[in-house]
């Protein structure tokens, strides 16, 4: 029954005993004076977000009373920027003024030294590889040089021989304690017995050796022919002047030249060859071991002799420190036979006549010793 009041619903504000236009205290809100009416707007507390700005107001300061670090109106900080009041820690690249990072405290990288670093480091790989290249080339080049005198070593036997010691220490009789001396008996300071002897070492044998003093005429008469020097020739490497083996015997005993010439008769044609040794011992043994012939030396003044070798003669003989072959076939390129007389006959004639001058040479050898 109502006596015409309408009855408070309960829940209201009431009916919780706040009066009506008082804000509601509660966490986050700060309790009103007793006695006083609120006045303002409602002060934000810890943890309520302030209230929103009305028409024409100005919003309040952000965070106002709180914890934590101080924080945009409804934005995040832009990256790498400290927060407002905030020093930027060393080497911390920071907005610039026209939107370009900079560096802070001068912790800028110092571009032209790492540039010049660069350089130097460019430089330095150039350099170490340059030098390697140098030293592959060095190496390289030290490999060819021995091989190249692994090969050329042939040629330390060109040298002339060391005469023996003299004796004249001997032959002057100032020998205080009697005893032989030491130069008196070796073989290089004795006056040589022979004209083979005399040639069977350089230290004896000391004339020129050459084409015009081994095969010294111009022609040569045997039994009834005459035979003309046409063709000469000279080689260092023996083994170019003969045929089939020849030449690997010859320089298994280290010899040191070839002298060959050409003489020809009207029926006949002879090669005589001349090789040198440093000593009679090579030349014994290489005629021991002889296989194989000297060739036979053609040129335009000679005709085609000895076409196959099979049908030519030959001959060999050492003398001292020399040896003496020969090559000898028809003029006609014929065979050379027992009916062929001449053609044989010319061949022992030439090679006579190379021993003679050899000995001639010896002799002369032997009356030079004194």
């Amino acid at each position: 029954m109502t006596d015409g009041q309408q009855q408070a619903q309960p829940g209201g504000p009431e009916a919780q005993g706040q009066p009506q236009g008082v804000p509601p205290q509660g966490y986050g809100y700060p309790p009103p004076q007793q006695g006083q009416p609120p006045q303002g707007p409602p002060q934000p507390g810890y943890g309520y977000p302030p209230p929103a700005a009305g028409p024409g107001q100005v919003p309040p300061p952000y965070n106002q009373g709180g914890y934590g670090p101080p924080q945009y109106p409804g934005q995040v900080p832009p990256p790498n920027q400290p927060y407002p009041g905030q020093q930027p820690y060393p080497g911390q690249l920071v907005q610039g003024r026209y939107g370009a990072g900079t560096f802070q405290n001068g912790d800028e990288p110092d571009w032209t030294a790492m540039a010049d670093q660069h350089e130097t480091a460019a430089r330095k790989k150039k350099r170490l590889m340059l030098g390697g290249i140098a030293l592959v080339c060095a190496v390289a080049l030290a490999g060819i040089v021995v091989v190249s005198m692994n090969v050329l070593g042939k040629d330390d036997k060109k040298n002339d021989p060391i005469a023996g010691p003299s004796s004249s220490a001997s032959a002057s009789g100032d020998n205080s304690s009697g005893s032989p001396s030491p130069s008196s008996s070796s073989s290089g300071g004795t006056k040589p017995k022979s004209p083979e002897d005399a040639l069977s070492r350089g230290s004896s044998d000391k004339a020129p050796v050459s084409l015009d003093t081994l095969f010294p005429k111009a022609s040569l008469s045997v039994d009834g022919q005459t035979l003309a020097k046409k063709a000469t020739e000279h080689d260092d490497q023996c083994g170019a002047g003969t045929v089939n083996g020849l030449g690997t015997v010859l320089e298994n005993e280290n010899c040191r030249d070839i002298y060959l010439a050409t003489y020809v008769s009207d029926k006949a044609a002879v090669t005589v060859g001349i090789v040198v040794f440093d000593s009679k011992s090579q030349a014994d043994r290489a005629q021991a071991k002889v296989v194989g012939n000297i060739k036979p030396l053609r040129s335009d003044q000679t005709p085609r002799f000895c076409p196959d070798l099979s049908q030519c003669a030959f001959s060999n003989k050492a003398f001292g420190r020399y040896m003496v072959f020969t090559t000898a076939g028809n003029a006609d390129g014929s065979a050379v036979t027992d009916g062929t007389p001449a053609t044989k006959q010319a061949a022992a004639g030439v090679s006579k006549q190379a021993l003679d001058d050899l000995k001639a040479r010896g002799q002369a050898a032997m009356t030079n010793a004194g």
